[in-house]
């Protein structure tokens, strides 16, 4: 429907300079874009489309107007790359998120190589869920996509053998300790329940190919098991967290180097010595090297 609204440019020249009535179309879908309502958005972009090719920016908003909040996004992503801005983050944003919701790998790969961006795993089998609830929020933009698509990597990432036994409490504040540590990806994870929703149901969290992504945090109440992954650079690490009595407990870890260190840092933490965590392991957690404060 919206792609017949707006005639997608084939170029976008500089041209004249807009009249007032431009202008204020182009400002009235500016405002409308903030609260990403599709109905008020939907009327601002018709309005504005009237001057379509004739401003950059108003061909950047429409583009993000049609991808974004009407989803249309291959015709959106089509306006939005006519008339680039690299250095505006507005731009970028809108550009990404259109990407995404297009769900196509080839175009995301592409986007990014044009936005100058790291490669992403698009072709993580979470994508089709990720694209169906981007088509289904207008606010849901390109950083919670990313988070699941990260956050299933990681976990479908944990090795099936090699597990390395562990016998300690643990408790939620584990999540702020390892940030303390300096630790680049942090992701929660959980088995899979037969009550879960359909995965392309659209409800409840992403699942992956092995867990179920928690991408609130620490969950309360705690199921039967967690899976806490860390990532910093190719080097990774899981720790297994059951419930013992209402208590967490770490019963494995897939590097005992990492997880000990883990459990040595959030007992630290736990008696007050939060500023040591920051030095405690400056080469990383995954260094040979002892720690630089006890």
């Amino acid at each position: 429907m919206w792609a017949m609204v707006f005639l997608i440019a084939c170029s976008n020249g500089p041209g004249a300079e807009l009249p007032s009535a431009g202008v204020e179309a182009r400002d009235r879908l500016a405002l409308a874009l903030r609260d990403r309502d599709p109905a008020v958005v939907g009327q601002r972009a018709e309005q504005a489309s009237a001057w379509e090719g004739q401003d950059a920016a108003l061909d950047r908003l429409l583009g993000d107007a049609l991808a974004n909040v009407l989803m249309s996004p291959s015709d959106g992503l089509r306006l939005l790359r006519s008339s680039p801005d690299l250095n505006d983050p507005i731009w970028r944003e809108a550009t990404r998120s259109a990407a995404l919701r297009t769900g196509d790998v080839e175009t995301i790969r592409a986007v990014w190589a044009e936005l100058g961006e790291s490669l992403i795993p698009a072709g993580n089998p979470v994508l089709s869920q990720v694209v169906q609830r981007m088509l289904a929020e207008p606010a849901m933009g390109s950083n919670a996509a990313l988070n699941g698509l990260f956050g299933c990597q990681l976990l479908d990432a944990q090795p099936a053998v090699g597990r390395k036994e562990m016998d300690h409490p643990i408790g939620p504040e584990v999540i702020k300790v390892i940030e303390l540590l300096g630790v680049e990806q942090i992701t929660l994870g959980r088995p899979m329940y037969r009550s879960d929703p359909d995965p392309q149901a659209g409800r409840g969290p992403l699942q992956c190919t092995k867990k179920v992504l928690l991408s609130d945090g620490w969950p309360e109440p705690m199921p039967k098991t967690l899976t806490l992954a860390l990532r910093q650079g190719d080097r990774t690490a899981f720790i297994d967290i059951r419930s013992d009595a209402g208590q967490p407990w770490a019963y494995a870890a897939s590097d005992a180097r990492v997880g000990d260190r883990v459990l040595k840092s959030w007992v630290a933490f736990q008696s007050g010595k939060v500023e040591d965590l920051s030095r405690r392991y400056p080469d990383g957690l995954w260094a040979s090297a002892p720690e630089a404060a006890k």
